[in-house]
């Protein structure tokens, strides 16, 4: 099990970088995340039951005041991008946010108990 640190793929990111990621928005779809893996016949009810949903692409960590990409499997369009722009834009994140020194790998062993904060990794 692999986590990667988003408050430290931000704080990498130079100072343009970051003014243009902030106030975008991504639309999180598992329809996107699932068709990633072969699944992708999804029903009209299905599809109405699971729209995608608009997250900002920068997020704030209340209690820290640290700011973190809020990247995901499930991005499947920044708004405002043309569909290969934004594909281009979440390769590249995802590849500057999971270097090893952002990430923790865990080989899990019997009785091993890890706790994360999902808003920042």
């Amino acid at each position: 099990t692999e986590f990667c640190d988003m408050r430290l793929a931000w704080e990498a990111l130079p100072p343009a970088d970051q003014a243009r990621l902030e106030g975008l928005t991504a639309y999180h779809s598992i329809m996107h995340s699932r068709a990633t893996y072969g699944f992708d016949e999804w029903s009209r009810e299905e599809q109405k039951r699971f729209p995608p949903i608009p997250r900002p692409l920068v997020g704030l960590h209340e209690e820290s005041g640290r700011k973190s990409l809020l990247l995901a499997s499930h991005v499947a369009d920044i708004a405002g991008m043309a569909r290969d722009e934004s594909a281009a834009l979440v390769r590249e994140l995802t590849a500057r946010a999971t270097v090893t020194e952002h990430c923790y790998a865990r080989r899990w062993t019997q009785g091993d108990l890890l706790l994360w904060d999902n808003r920042c990794v």
